[in-house]
């Protein structure tokens, strides 16, 4: 496959009709409180937490002009049409589709043209207001075992849990060293042998952790980048060439939960 430059930059935000507003306009709940004479109840802001990620591959093409974009979602197609002064294409064909509950960290498969695979990574941070900070790679699927989103998670909440543990191990051989009890010296090797066994413990967590993101990095990246977006809105994330007058384009749309 080529690889043409991608669109990236660009990054478009796209505002669905009424939903940032609405997302904008939701306060985190609160118990009213009267504020002391002469000042002004605090500013809550709070932070983004979108109930998941529609995300829409489209092939763009710079040559025919049929009207095959009817397939392709609405608000994909406006996100498009609002972008048309940037992206040279005539028509646009819905290749896939997909539907990711939650804002956490997101592997999953997506078909391109010619039935051909990728493996998206998304991860989604909440900032401040209703901001958020996407990473999105789609990647040719190489021969690297497919590392799904649930095994990074569960190491790394393994290794918050080990690193707990291992500052109340060293804690407890302070104390111990710090004892005039007759049994000090028996005390310290045995505090001193758990703090070594978790470290070498965190070790092998953070290393398993790395081989899995190589694993994920190693493949073929044809849109690779990262952007702030708001609930509710819907994002062209870039295009990448695959033959001739032809272009993958990826749309991201953050979902708002309901009432929001």
């Amino acid at each position: 496959m080529q690889r043409a430059g991608s669109l990236a930059g660009l990054a478009a935000v796209i505002t669905l009709a009424g939903a940032a507003t609405a997302s904008a306009q939701s306060p985190a709940a609160a118990k009213p409180v009267k504020p002391a004479a002469g000042t002004e109840p605090p500013v809550k802001t709070a932070s983004a937490a979108p109930q998941g990620y529609s995300v829409v591959l489209v092939l763009g093409d710079m040559q025919n002009a049929s009207p095959a974009d009817s397939n392709v979602p609405a608000a994909a197609r406006k996100a498009l049409a609002d972008l048309k002064d940037f992206l040279p294409y005539k028509s646009y064909r819905l290749l896939d589709a997909q539907w990711m509950l939650g804002s956490q960290r997101t592997v999953s498969r997506l078909r391109g043209a010619n039935d051909q695979e990728y493996q998206l990574t998304l991860r989604g941070t909440p900032v401040a207001g209703a901001k958020l900070s996407v990473a999105f790679r789609l990647a040719e699927p190489g021969a690297t075992t497919v590392v799904m989103a649930g095994e990074q998670d569960a190491l790394a909440a393994r290794l918050a849990a080990l690193q707990n543990a291992l500052r109340e191990a060293q804690a407890t051989a302070a104390r111990a060293r710090d004892t005039n009890s007759d049994k000090r010296n028996e005390m310290m090797a045995a505090a001193n042998e758990r703090v070594t066994q978790i470290a070498r413990e965190i070790v092998q967590i953070e290393q398993q952790s790395a081989m899995k993101d190589a694993s994920i990095r190693a493949t073929h990246a044809v849109i690779d980048t990262s952007f702030m977006m708001d609930v509710g809105e819907t994002v062209v994330v870039g295009t990448s060439r695959v033959a001739g007058d032809k272009a993958l384009i990826a749309l991201l749309t953050a979902v708002a939960h309901a009432g929001r």
